[in-house]
């Protein structure tokens, strides 16, 4: 459809070969124009005298409607349309290309479409994955471009992994074919991290080791596992993990390490960076680091002794610096999972600690936590709230440092007035009608 600038009455010219559909959505989409059709010609105008006697024979509040013979309008026309609508097929180098290839081609889906690396990939892991665990069709690509995000990206290869050793395998594979992998656990990312347009690595529902030592002080939970249900473990003996994300029923251990998740109540104190003991980790060469063995440590600082000393001489170089040294120390003293929890180059000494606690909140880039070792936390029987009701945003603020300071408090929510307004005539709460304009409650 082409508008002109200079005519306000509407004109279309119109291709022999418009179908009757064509016809009805035009009327659907335009009605306003529709209802003004007057006449149609076979032919389009090509001369002045051909336009004269057709405006003139067409009703001045009406739509001209030119039949094309041909593919493009005359260029003798002298009355430029405000909309041209032709229904023949565009003739532009790439419409041309897309005809030749659906007229030459087969439709190609799943393993035919995969190229190059991922070709090759694929080939790789037929020893390794049974093809009922391995997707490339389009319809559970699809299904799995997307997580609890508003975003999508389709992946080429999606693979369900069931142990240790088929991650392992993979993760070889990929990396001597040079493409990126993603892992996957729950999907409950609200930030596109579970997604991928290269090779998805899911984990299957088979990663549910556990263990509780210590009277419930400490838990090993492999990613599988949900982390409400590592709750109801641990309730039995009064304990429990310290984040609290409001995906509790639905988020995996896998990203609560990967994302260092939090929630409301754990705020920073009681994440997964500050309550980590171990961890079990595949790197992308496949070598196996559980820092809570210290034979594979001890292996692993002279197999990757240059990723050790670059570690320490990193830290170092911050430390170092004191004002890069009290900006780090400020910025995660509040929630921060921007980037990486570069706080461990501050935070610790021993390379071991640094490189554990570098792994929490790097959504796999570093490497694939295979297994990890929770300090636990206290689940009290006995909780209260309470909801109290300020004169001004000051003296909530007052009464929330106060709060702080008396470490009484596992966290304290503000509410403007106008938050207050939304649910002033809810049952229980008209109270809050009466509440000033500056009121402010906490919760």
């Amino acid at each position: 459809i082409l508008c002109s600038k200079t005519s306000r009455k509407p004109h279309f010219a119109v291709s022999s070969n418009l179908q009757p559909n064509m016809q009805r959505l035009i009327r659907a989409t335009a009605p306003q124009l529709a209802r003004g059709v007057r006449s149609v010609s076979n032919t389009p105008p090509t001369n002045n005298s051909q336009n004269a006697q057709q405006q003139a024979a067409q009703p001045e509040e009406g739509v001209r409607v030119v039949l094309n013979t041909k593919s493009t309008a005359s260029k003798d026309q002298t009355v430029v349309p405000d909309f041209i609508i032709n229904h023949v097929a565009p003739t532009h180098s790439g419409s041309q290309w897309l005809q030749t290839k659906r007229a030459s081609e087969t439709p190609a889906f799943g393993e035919e479409t995969l190229e190059g690396g991922y070709k090759q990939f694929r080939e790789d892991i037929k020893d390794v994955v049974p093809d009922s665990r391995v997707f490339t069709d389009p319809l559970r690509t699809l299904a799995y471009g997307t997580d609890a995000s508003f975003y999508r990206l389709v992946p080429k290869i999606v693979v369900k992994v069931h142990d240790e050793v088929e991650m392992i395998k993979l993760i070889q594979a990929a990396r001597k074919n040079k493409t990126p992998v993603t892992f996957r656990a729950g999907g409950t990312s609200l930030s596109g991290q579970a997604i991928t347009d290269s090779i998805l690595l899911k984990l299957g529902h088979t990663w549910r080791y556990r263990k509780i030592e210590n009277d419930g002080n400490v838990i090993t939970v492999e990613p599988g596992w949900i982390l409400g249900q590592v709750n109801r473990m641990l309730a039995p003996y009064g304990r429990k993990l310290g984040p609290d994300p409001s995906s509790i029923e639905s988020c995996w251990i896998g990203g609560v390490v990967n994302n260092n998740s939090s929630g409301m109540c754990c705020g920073v104190l009681q994440n997964t960076y500050h309550t980590i003991k171990d961890l079990r980790i595949v790197l992308n060469d496949g070598t196996v680091l559980d820092t809570a063995d210290k034979q594979s440590w001890e292996s692993f600082k002279v197999s990757h002794h240059k990723l050790v000393d670059g570690v320490t001489k990193l830290a170092q170089r911050v430390k170092a610096d004191p004002e890069l040294k009290a900006l780090i120390q400020k910025k995660f003293s509040i929630k921060n999972t921007t980037g990486y929890s570069i706080n461990a180059l501050v935070d610790f000494e021993e390379p071991l600690e640094i490189i554990k606690h570098l792994m929490v909140g790097s959504e796999g880039t570093f490497g694939f936590v295979s297994r990890a070792v929770y300090n636990t936390v206290p689940e009290y029987k006995d909780k209260a709230s309470a909801f109290i009701v300020f004169p001004t945003v000051e003296d909530a603020s007052n009464a929330t440092w106060e709060l702080r300071k008396a470490g009484c408090t596992d966290a304290v929510e503000l509410m403007d007035r106008r938050s207050l307004r939304t649910c002033e005539d809810m049952e229980h709460l008209h109270f809050l009608r009466d509440a000033p304009a500056t009121g402010t409650a906490l919760l």
